[in-house]
């Protein structure tokens, strides 16, 4: 051996020793803790650490180290005599609290799940019962290409083909023709009319209010070929503004028609607006708009109560009067809107011979449909056939046939009625986990084949379905669940504070990361790095001169890179710093709990007492950090802020509004912070890109990502179904090169396929 390779293995070792005594230092003796902990623990927190009515409620579970979760037992138990357990007891104690209940690992061992039996979910409900229809009336998704609608111009007041002029895609519906026309030299000023029609895409579900400003006649129809929306046909010559609202389903695209005609008006003008759930009013914008024509889809409008999301994440596991109530009305609004649209739905008009037989049909389909497999002999008769008896109109017995099959168990729990696996239970689960809804054409034929017991088949069914834009729609609802910002509300400024805060600035910064998220998902890498480290923002022109970024007077948003090596994904994004803010300063402690429990897959305890922040409790001069830092010091807060602060701390150089500042009231910022790891491993961050880059290479960070999704797409707990699953699809997804797509898919597969189906993860090359 060298004299070099001596040296070196006499440091190796004498550091693996040191590390040893140092790690046999800090270990604690389990059994003697178990008997000091039983002598003056278990009176006030249960024998198990699960609590104690009239004392401590709180089960003890937390994230702490063993090594600080030993110095907090050394300073402050027990509560009436802290002096008792200190030293090498309060390491005995902290050994047996930390293996036995506390951390999470003890945990998971101690609480094993199950798959429960859950209904439908709200949100899987209204996208079933649409999709319900949706194989009778055609498709309602569009595939997104151009931007805009179609429009036709006649120099006659109403489409006459003769009198055709111009066709043409018009980005938006904004135009102020005076007293002149769309195009003087072929189209005269006293009469004429434009067509616009097309599809339009909603980005969330919710109610959408309408507006079409215009002194002359016009009229709206949006997912609905007969009934308009807004009928102003008649122009009363006072009112310039009609206004109009609907239920709809995010991720599908919807029919949009707009009739527009002059007629010896003074002037003539028209303006198409929206306000979308959480928007504000303002042009409806080219990016939602398309001219392609998709058939119209069923909303329901009935209104539920709200699912479950004790667990963090929402599911149908309550049954409730005012849910059943809500199910029952569903099913009589389902019902009326199958016969005020049979003749589409039946291939068959009123007068027809075989119109009995066609809407006995299609009872039959669609209650095939519901149960998301064939109907038995025995079903066939109990759901659809003894209703067509002598003395029922077709009419009157669909209708029955539709609301017993809404209402149906069979329907409503997925799984309910399925014994063993086979290829209809795949195509449920896929349709649901993907979709949140029942099997297309293709996913039912597959299973009608029995071709989903083959995993390639299962596998490229998947892989299509997320082509399906409502699995991006799924996904979108996914991404602001994971951020925390589903329930979050919009970002209010205060006005002498930030003057250009304004509502028009907030919603292009939602749109913004709405546009960020999408761009990453859906590129050909999908890589889940990139949502912590890309320094791509969307800025439009009103975005790019409140952040004073140069950029080209283009009106539509574009991916903008600024501040080099200062931005870091999501992190970062102006929309996340303004959300997690107060209206006139940043807030360390609402970032840094929105780092820990989203990007670092850290999770926390509530706080055992609330302490709100209010900045007349400090002194003039303090930076922000020093304040929380200050608010933060008892012991008891430590518990949880020793993770929070420096997390929070990293993104002080962005201001309560998104944007870098260098300081604060003049003085240099600090935003660099000590973090200690579940392990008790010390990290030094200086800069939120260093959250970011210890976050996008962290396995705890990708197992939360990991776990966040499969609770989302599956509404079961992960580890119900083995200790196994989530350290294979994480060996999956970094193998995929952490794709988000592919990630989904592999979800979707392992929950879907039969437990004794081998399924294989498609690695990404690199």
């Amino acid at each position: 051996m060298t004299g070099i390779l001596k040296r070196r293995f006499r440091v190796g070792a004498g550091l693996f020793f040191l590390c040893f005594i140092v790690s046999r230092s800090m270990a604690g003796d389990v059994e003697r803790g178990r008997n000091l902990y039983r002598k003056w623990c278990a009176e006030c927190h249960g024998d198990r650490g699960q609590g104690v009515p009239g004392k401590h409620r709180e089960p003890l579970h937390g994230s702490l180290s063993l090594e600080k979760l030993a110095q907090l037992i050394d300073k402050t138990m027990p509560e009436d005599a802290p002096e008792k357990c200190v030293g090498q007891d309060a390491k005995d104690v902290a050994q047996f609290i930390h293996e036995s209940f506390y951390s999470r690992s003890a945990r998971i061992r101690n609480e094993r799940p199950r798959v429960e039996l859950l209904r439908l979910s709200n949100r899987q409900f209204a996208h079933s019962v649409a999709d319900l229809f949706v194989h009778f009336t055609g498709p309602g998704a569009v595939a997104r290409g151009q931007e805009g609608l179609k429009a036709t111009y006649y120099n006659a007041r109403g489409p006459n083909r003769d009198k055709k002029v111009e066709e043409r895609v018009d980005a938006t519906v904004d135009f102020q023709y005076g007293t002149s026309s769309p195009d003087p030299a072929r189209i005269g000023a006293e009469e004429f009319s434009v067509q616009w029609q097309g599809g339009l895409v909603a980005p969330e579900t919710g109610l959408y209010e309408f507006e079409v400003r215009s002194p002359n006649g016009l009229r709206l129809w949006v997912n609905d070929e007969q009934d308009p929306l807004i009928d102003g046909w008649v122009a009363s010559g006072n009112s310039s503004e009609h206004r109009a609202s609907l239920r709809l389903l995010g991720g599908r695209t919807y029919p949009l028609r707009l009739s527009f005609f002059k007629f010896k008006d003074k002037t003539a003008s028209i303006v198409l607006r929206w306000k979308p759930p959480r928007g504000i009013w303002e042009t409806l914008p080219a990016r939602c708009l398309t001219p392609a024509q998709p058939t119209p889809t069923f909303v329901l409008s009935t209104p539920f109560p709200a699912d479950d999301a004790s667990v963090g994440y929402e599911r149908g596991s309550t049954i409730s009067k005012a849910w059943d109530e809500a199910v029952t009305g569903s099913a009589i609004e389902a019902a009326h809107y199958s016969l005020k649209h049979l003749d589409r739905l039946t291939q068959s008009k009123e007068g027809d011979t075989n119109r009995v037989n066609k809407i006995r049909a299609f009872a039959r389909s669609f209650s095939e449909r519901a149960l998301r497999r064939p109907l038995s002999p025995e079903q066939r008769v109990l759901l659809v056939d003894r209703f067509f008896e002598p003395g029922l109109s077709a009419e009157e017995s669909l209708k029955r046939v539709v609301m017993l099959a809404i209402k149906s168990p069979r329907f409503l729990y997925p799984g309910l009625q399925a014994p063993s696996h086979d290829s209809f239970a795949a195509a449920e689960k896929l349709a649901l986990a993907l979709w949140d809804s029942v099997p297309d054409n293709s996913l039912s034929e597959a299973a009608r084949a029995n071709r989903l017991e083959d995993p390639a088949a299962v596998q490229a069914q998947a892989s299509r379905m997320m082509r399906d834009p409502r699995a991006r729609s799924k996904m979108r609802h996914f991404l602001w669940h994971w951020l925390h910002l589903d329930h979050v509300e919009e970002p209010a400024k205060d006005p002498a504070t930030f003057p250009d805060f304004t509502p028009e600035l907030s919603n292009d910064l939602r749109v913004s990361l709405d546009l960020f998220l999408d761009h990453v998902v859906w590129s050909d890498s999908s890589d889940f790095r990139r949502l912590l480290l890309s320094e791509d923002t969307f800025l439009n022109p009103r975005l790019a001169k409140f952040f004073n970024v140069e950029l080209e007077a283009i009106p539509h948003f574009r991916p903008t890179r600024f501040e080099a090596g200062r931005r870091a994904g999501v992190l970062t994004h102006p929309y996340v710093l303004a959300a997690f803010a107060y209206a006139k300063t940043t807030s360390p402690i609402h970032r840094g709990v929105f780092l820990s429990r989203s990007v670092v897959g850290r999770p926390l305890r509530p706080p055992p007492e609330a302490v709100s922040f209010e900045e007349a409790d400090f002194e003039p001069g303090l930076s922000m950090r020093e304040k929380i830092t200050r608010l933060t010091r008892p012991e008891n807060c430590q518990g949880c802020h020793s993770i929070i602060n420096p997390l929070g701390f990293s993104l002080e150089h962005f201001d309560a509004v998104g944007r870098y500042r260098e300081s604060e009231s003049g003085r240099p910022i600090d935003a660099s912070g000590d973090y200690e790891t579940e392990e008790g491993r010390g990290v030094r961050f200086q800069s939120a890109r260093d959250v970011a880059v210890f976050a996008a290479e962290s396995p705890q960070a990708q197992e939360a990502f990991i776990e966040a999704l499969f609770h989302h797409l599956v509404q079961q707990p992960v580890r119900a179904f083995g200790d196994d699953l989530l350290p294979s699809l994480r060996e999956g997804f970094a193998s995929a090169r952490f794709n988000v797509q592919e990630l989904a898919i592999q979800i979707a597969l392992r929950t879907s396929a039969s437990p004794s189906t081998p399924l294989k993860t498609k690695a990404k090359s690199k």
